[in-house]
């Protein structure tokens, strides 16, 4: 009777042992994903926990097939209580690491979701002030443009009221020398009266 129970006890043991494997072992291969999709994104910083807690992992399912190959049952080649326990206990290291590496990877994910918002709020403010300087830029080569098409219009303006003020000159000149000649003719005339009417008396 007490064999009988003892053997009913170790198979629910071994069923409770089974049942945790396949929850670990799914656990773990969500987790190895995890793990591998983080490993492809650069978001695992060098002083991050997760290279020293996979390596616990490793030792942790090392200890577990060590665990799961041990046979010191009194009724043949079956696993005995101590053996089971000690399968139990290297599982529920496993899941209780798995946890942590998961933890980590959220913590991880959540500060590289924190910096992809700093990142985009300071690539906004820059995209910003860039779109502001280009504007000022162009504003300012406007004015610019404009004060150099103002001076060359008062520079054109300058130069033809030169000229109009030459001409004026050359024409005063050129009246002056007729007035001149008209004068000088003039006197001429006037001497050579002068003389004819000396010469007749």
């Amino acid at each position: 009777m007490r064999t009988s129970v003892l053997f009913s006890w170790v198979d629910s043991l071994q069923i409770t042992t089974r049942r945790q494997l396949f929850r670990t072992l799914a656990l773990g291969g969500g987790l190895m994903l995890s793990v591998a999709t983080a490993a492809q994104t650069p978001t695992v910083t060098p002083d991050s926990p997760l290279p020293g807690l996979l390596a616990e992992r490793k030792a942790l399912t090392d200890r577990y097939r060590e665990a799961s190959a041990q046979r010191h049952s009194l009724f043949g080649n079956k696993p005995s209580k101590k053996d089971l326990q000690e399968v139990v206990d290297a599982l529920q290291g496993i899941v209780d690491k798995d946890q942590q590496i998961v933890d980590v990877l959220n913590r991880t994910a959540q500060a590289a979701t924190t910096t992809s918002a700093r990142l985009a709020a300071t690539t906004t403010h820059l995209e910003t002030s860039s779109r502001d300087d280009r504007n000022l830029t162009a504003q300012r080569l406007s004015e610019l443009t404009n004060e150099a098409e103002n001076l060359r219009q008062r520079e054109k303006q300058h130069v033809a009221k030169q000229r109009d003020l030459e001409a004026e000159v050359a024409e005063a000149k050129q009246g002056h020398f007729v007035r001149d000649a008209l004068i000088a003719g003039l006197a001429v005339l006037c001497v050579g009266l002068v003389v004819a009417l000396r010469r007749r008396k």
